[in-house]
């Protein structure tokens, strides 16, 4: 019993502080949290705001679910051409309006490049993803995308839904480096839907972009199927 009424004891007082903390007029600390803290302010780590999440939605200039907002909307592209051996892998979504300082200048001739990225999806006719025929040579779009409400995000190789309570914010074809190339670059998941930057189809080569496809052995088949293009699948919760 004794115990029991500690615990009430204990939580009475934390309400008490509680209230204290947010009087009627909520910019100042109340009396009671002011003497015991001095008007320090507390704070357990834990926002109560809603969280967010960003993602990117490669190939498009939009935002897949309706709930998520477009920060900003840009041009795929990534480090090294395809021919070179030593470049960032990672795909970047690269601002349409860029912004140069020029206190950063740097001296000497060894750079880190960063290329524009096309579709490498063949002409129509010339090969089975044939309807993605017409985007190629293309520059792809992106949109950096906010998701309100949700704190995490995830790609899923292999799958067209999300799996139960995630929400999915597009769907596409799962796109990296021809493994013939000496460049090598991060799988990345292009709307199915894709889009194209106006006037682009030239080509440039840079940061390249084929259809990813399973290849039986270590990878199970079935439920694999040899040569296949993969799915993939944004999720957010």
């Amino acid at each position: 019993m004794k115990i029991f009424n500690c615990v009430v004891i204990c939580v009475c007082c934390l309400i008490l502080l509680t209230e204290a903390k947010v009087p009627a007029n909520k910019n100042k600390s109340g009396v009671i949290w002011n003497f015991f803290f001095g008007g320090k302010e507390f704070s357990s780590g834990i926002s109560l705001a809603s969280s967010n999440v960003v993602y990117t939605h490669w190939g498009r200039k939009d935002c897949g679910s309706k709930s998520s907002k477009v920060v900003y909307v840009g041009y795929l592209g990534g480090g090294g051409d395809y021919t070179n051996s030593g470049a960032g892998t990672n795909p970047l979504c690269l601002p349409s309006s860029p912004d140069y300082n020029d206190q950063l200048v740097a001296t000497g001739s060894a750079r880190a490049k960063v290329f524009g990225a096309e579709y490498q999806t063949a002409p129509s006719g010339k090969e089975k993803y044939a309807p993605w025929g017409h985007l190629y040579q293309n520059d792809p779009p992106c949109a950096v995308c906010l998701a309100k409400g949700r704190s995490t995000s995830m790609m899923i190789p292999a799958k067209r839904t999300c799996p139960g309570g995630w929400t999915k914010e597009y769907e596409g074809l799962l796109m990296g480096g021809n493994t013939d190339h000496k460049a090598a670059h991060e799988f990345l998941c292009v709307d199915g839907s894709p889009q194209s930057r106006d006037d682009s189809a030239k080509n440039h080569n840079g940061f390249l972009l084929y259809p990813a496809v399973g290849v039986c052995g270590t990878l199970k088949c079935p439920p694999y199927v040899n040569n296949r293009e993969l799915p993939c699948v944004v999720c957010t919760r």
